[in-house]
């Protein structure tokens, strides 16, 4: 991958309190992510998902839009399209509109899809999604040449469209969101950056090593890991707040079930609450603690994995308005300085 100077960024996956108005939700994350830009953070990625009761993810293009015209440093981004679900035509006029309002700035992430169930509750052929990805790929790259274009396809047909072209040329950047060895090593040889995450180090591996080794001499293509995080002043500090999170959510789930289609269970105990933080923690769904403990994680992860950028989503279920602001503080003044200078100081393998 080479060296250089890692790259941090958020990813927001838009998870919410369902009780609370969405347009109040959404403000404020789109609070958070200018204060992010603010900060100094290169990336500000919202996510895709349709048809989740606790998400409000549905159209992160308008997000955009509106974040266009607040932030001004960050690059802007999708993490990801899911290429079965739309139309590349109107996607590729989607996209370069957003590319002229960011000037320039926007990143498009492309992926499969999050959950298959969203391509089959709109009648399309989940059999397919895979075709469809490439076929829609091809053609959103056809697309952005600005010319009048035609596809006869197996599974699409588009007749004498044009499409007006992005600012940044031939396109904005490309990014897979997945982490698949194979894909991993398609998205190498054809010019992607790769998005994975979620997962513990040790099952990221393959997809990293996989994407490295098919990476062409010279490629600017980046690797970006994604966790969610958690700072606050002190390691004991994060871990209290986080176990009276989890006590507090089991409560209300307990007693409100969404849907009515649960069967409410009894809330969870202390040792319950904490068992499962250290549980999260162990896991690597979660990196949390203060902001030494969590500046040495990112550093491991990013070492290990040979990975030059790091996305957080800080919107952990539960955490407020002030909390998350705190993190992203600690995050850009405490934490992201001394990730950039320890890996400055690893010795090359």
């Amino acid at each position: 991958m080479g060296g250089g100077r890692p790259h941090f960024g958020l990813f927001d996956i838009l998870q919410v309190d369902p009780n609370r108005p969405t347009g109040e939700t959404l403000r404020e994350h789109l609070a958070h992510a200018e204060l992010a830009d603010q900060l100094g953070f290169d990336y500000l990625f919202f996510a895709e998902r349709h048809f989740m009761p606790l998400y409000r993810a549905a159209t992160p293009g308008l997000l955009l839009a509106r974040l266009s015209a607040t932030t001004s440093r960050a690059r802007l981004g999708v993490m990801a399209y899911t290429l079965a679900l739309r139309n590349p035509v109107l996607l590729a006029e989607e996209i370069s509109t957003l590319d002229h309002l960011t000037d320039g700035r926007l990143e498009v992430g492309v992926g499969l899809g999050h959950r298959p169930q969203e391509i089959a509750a709109l009648g399309l052929p989940v059999e397919h999604r895979q075709a469809i990805f490439m076929e829609s790929l091809v053609m959103l790259h056809a697309l952005w040449r600005g010319e009048p274009y035609s596809w006869d396809g197996g599974l699409q047909h588009v007749r004498d469209v044009l499409v007006d072209m992005p600012l940044q040329r031939p396109h904005p950047p490309l990014w897979y969101a997945g982490s698949d060895p194979d894909a991993a090593s398609w998205a190498a040889r054809n010019g992607l950056s790769l998005a994975i995450g979620f997962q513990p180090d040790a099952a990221l591996r393959a997809p990293a090593e996989a994407f490295r080794a098919e990476l062409p001499d010279g490629a600017d293509s980046k690797l970006a890991v994604m966790r969610h995080v958690y700072v606050a002043a002190s390691d004991a500090e994060a871990r209290d707040e986080m176990v009276a999170d989890l006590l507090r959510i089991g409560a209300e789930l307990a007693a409100t079930p969404l849907g009515g289609s649960q069967v409410p269970s009894a809330p969870l105990t202390l040792a319950d609450a904490q068992r499962q933080q250290s549980d999260l923690l162990a896991k690597q769904v979660i990196v949390a603690g203060g902001p030494a403990t969590v500046a040495a994680e990112l550093t491991r992860t990013l070492h290990t994995l040979n990975a030059n950028v790091f996305l957080a989503n800080v919107h952990l279920a539960g955490v407020d308005d002030a909390r998350v602001r705190r993190t992203l503080s600690l995050l850009a003044h405490e934490v992201l300085p001394n990730v950039r200078d320890a890996l400055t100081r690893i010795p090359a393998d």
